[in-house]
């Protein structure tokens, strides 16, 4: 049996809106704690100062996947996309 392969993704570039922090950052919810943490471990190892003033944009690029989950959970809860109970 073989196993089935995807084709690799295109190479994109981050738009400017996926490459930038949200406005609730550094906010922590419990239904969020997990991939909050992912990315906050990530953001704190890649930012932290090296003399480079560029080093928190790094930072976030380098972070981009655990960024993007982050978001996608925290703006079910909080922001103008949030689910309306």
């Amino acid at each position: 049996m073989s196993a089935l392969k995807q084709p690799p993704a295109p190479a994109v570039a981050a738009s400017s809106e996926d490459s930038t922090l949200p406005p609730y950052f550094p906010l922590k919810l419990r239904k969020c704690a997990q991939v909050a943490d992912t990315f906050f471990a990530c953001f704190e190892k890649e930012s932290f100062p090296n003399g480079d003033p560029a080093v928190g944009r790094k930072a976030v690029a380098t972070c981009a996947e655990p960024l993007a989950a982050y978001k996608a959970c925290m703006e079910k809860f909080v922001g103008p996309r949030a689910e309306r109970r």
